[in-house]
């Protein structure tokens, strides 16, 4: 006959299994339903972004850019099959009395940050600096401008170095600037005097390297922390 005490504990059990299969549904359906909910938000918020960038480069480029004080080392490429626009910089330290007569070049160049997110950077600078003082003045200029640049909403950044000849490094030595940059996926060429195309300073190759030395050793001092709430 068996334990009379042991009666109606199966029906027992089943109850509580029963019972823990729901509760174990249920929490499953609500981990479901914030998962859902949790993407349906990010869903929401990649749209708006989505939105406010294509309305922004709209923007930028139907803007008026006249409307800027006219600077000889600043100027703007629009590509009007993508909609897009380009801030095109193109420093020349070596024949620097072409820009005598323009206004502050940083003066300038932060009011175009609102607009722009794509930057052609070139520079033409010296094999060798007249001194020291005149080289690290430079620096400091170089990084001045890098702060500037840090302050825009960068999405696309490449950096052209001009040289007279091929492998001249000296040339290269301001563009360790470069690496001041809050915007990590910037792309450096070399661009020789009277040679078509230019060449890629890959990462991590030996110029590479010897640049980012430099940067440490000449311009990270002159570095100053951008913080882009403040605009």
């Amino acid at each position: 006959m068996g334990n009379k005490n042991n009666r109606g504990q199966a029906p027992v059990v089943r109850a509580a299994h029963q019972y823990a299969e729901k509760q174990a549904a249920a929490k499953q359906q609500s981990v479901q339903l914030i998962q859902a909910q949790k993407q349906q938000a990010e869903l929401a918020r990649a749209q708006e972004l989505a939105q406010k960038k294509a309305l922004a480069r709209q923007q930028a480029f139907y803007f008026d850019y006249t409307k800027f004080p006219k600077h000889s080392a600043l100027s703007i490429k629009k590509n009007p099959a993508a909609g897009e626009v380009a801030l095109l910089i193109n420093l020349d330290i070596v024949h620097h009395g072409i820009t005598a007569k323009d206004p502050n070049f940083l003066n300038v160049l932060p009011l175009y940050a609102k607009l722009i997110t794509k930057v052609e950077f070139q520079i033409l600078a010296p094999s060798y600096h007249e001194s020291r003082e005149i080289y690290f003045g430079r620096v400091e200029n170089m990084m001045k401008t890098i702060d500037c640049l840090n302050k825009f909403n960068i999405e696309e950044f490449h950096f052209v170095v001009c040289i007279n000849k091929a492998y001249n490094f000296q040339q290269m030595k301001l563009a360790a600037a470069a690496f001041g940059l809050d915007f990590k996926n910037w792309t450096m060429a070399t661009k020789v005097r009277g040679v078509a195309g230019t060449w890629k300073v890959d990462t991590e190759s030996n110029w590479d390297r010897k640049l980012a030395r430099i940067y440490k050793q000449d311009f990270l001092a002159f570095k100053v922390k951008s913080d882009k709430s403040e605009n």
